[in-house]
């Protein structure tokens, strides 16, 4: 299985990062992987 990572901007994916970090107080980092696969994963088990 292969996949692209989707190229986003940097103002989208700091709007994203506010409103999980804004939305739950339990999360204190965002983190993106943008490693195309392989040799990232994208099932998360």
């Amino acid at each position: 299985m292969t996949a692209r990572a989707q190229e986003l901007d940097w103002e989208t994916l700091q709007r994203i990062q506010s409103r999980i970090t804004g939305m739950n107080e339990n999360v204190a980092r965002v983190v993106y992987d943008v490693t195309h696969k392989p040799p990232a994963t994208i099932e998360y088990e």
